[in-house]
């Protein structure tokens, strides 16, 4: 789809391309009525002057928005923050980070970006548009970039992890050590997207499948959205009394992310439940915590993958196609001590 330039806001508005870029630049000369004509059209066909700063006196905003799902402290936003701070900053560029819980608050920062946002370019981390939003994006003037977006629809570049492969690598390692009766297990969501590490469940499936587990043995433990228990204790509780309620029970379960996974096996120990003797754990994600108590885990490394995405933006911004527009990164299974073979 071509980008559209500061010349086509000009013959929508039916003005010259120098009052457009007076007008968005709020310089004076330019009456109200025609500013408020040229803001409404720009808005319309969604155009953002940075993008077009060679034709503007003010030259580029030198920043770039980090869009985020979730707090800023967790693990991996936090790993993706510094990340995209170590190639962006020597570069000047100043990192402008937003957080969003919701779809109304993400329409609502897609529609002020071509103003409000004022930056050169914009990595969405971890959130899964919509139709709408995809299509809001292709219409931007400015490079977008998605980091663990789970597709490339919308953007100009990527930056993924292989979960199937993960998955592979996971119930394959399970298979062997002779389970059959296995499990997935979600984490309660703390807003209302759908997050890329939702989609790891549907991987777990397909890799189930393809290594011929009996469908019936193959279970899930959905726990829905975080407002629906009053603290975390309380989701472990649930995840546990599912898993230990199981007919059959699970031998071997696989847990969308480390951050859940360690406190779950907590909560089965204090029900008499041996790991790995009992019921083999594979995390996701291979947070410090994983290490420390020793928990086989799948491996990715978002420090790397916000490292590349940044280096993505700035070719993008620089008006220049990136060698290898959208990435998907082979993830790493970690053996430790919390899986073993399946008991008679």
């Amino acid at each position: 789809m071509a980008r559209i330039t500061l010349h086509d806001v000009a013959m929508e508005a039916g003005v010259s391309d120098s009052t457009v870029s007076r007008a968005l630049r709020g310089l004076d000369k330019v009456d109200e009525g025609t500013r408020e004509k040229v803001k409404d059209v720009a808005k319309k066909l969604r155009f953002s002057f940075s993008r077009n700063a060679s034709s503007l006196a003010s030259g580029k905003t030198m920043r770039v928005a980090l869009l985020f799902s979730d707090a800023l402290n967790t693990w991996f936003d936090s790993s993706v923050l510094q990340g995209a701070y170590e190639v962006l900053s020597p570069a000047g560029y100043d990192i402008i980070p937003s957080t969003v819980s919701t779809h109304q608050q993400l329409d609502s920062f897609l529609d002020r970006l071509p103003f409000d946002g004022n930056v050169d370019g914009v990595i969405v981390s971890s959130i899964n548009l919509d139709e709408k939003q995809t299509g809001i994006l292709k219409k931007l003037t400015i490079p977008v970039v998605g980091l663990d977006s789970r597709t490339i629809d919308g953007f100009d570049a990527s930056v993924l992890l292989d979960d199937d492969k993960a998955m592979d690598d996971a119930v394959g390692l399970l298979k062997n050590l002779g389970h059959s009766r296995i499990a997935f297990v979600g984490w309660p969501v703390p807003g209302d997207f759908r997050f890329s590490t939702m989609l790891r469940a549907e991987a777990f499936v397909r890799a189930a499948k393809r290594l011929g587990f009996d469908d019936k043995l193959v279970g899930h433990v959905e726990l829905g959205k975080m407002s629906d228990y009053r603290t975390l204790d309380d989701a472990l509780s649930v995840a546990a009394a599912q898993l230990l309620a199981s007919v059959p029970r699970p031998t071997a379960v696989c847990v969308e992310a480390d951050a859940f996974a360690v406190p779950l096996m907590a909560e089965l120990k204090r029900f008499g439940v041996r790991i790995p003797e009992d019921m083999s754990v594979i995390g996701f994600d291979d947070t410090d915590v994983a290490a420390a108590v020793n928990m086989t885990t799948v491996h990715q490394n978002p420090l790397g993958m916000s490292r590349l995405a940044a280096r993505k933006i700035l070719t993008l911004m620089q008006d220049e196609t990136p060698d290898d527009p959208h990435s998907v990164l082979k993830p790493m299974l970690m053996l430790r001590q919390t899986t073993g073979p399946a008991r008679e």
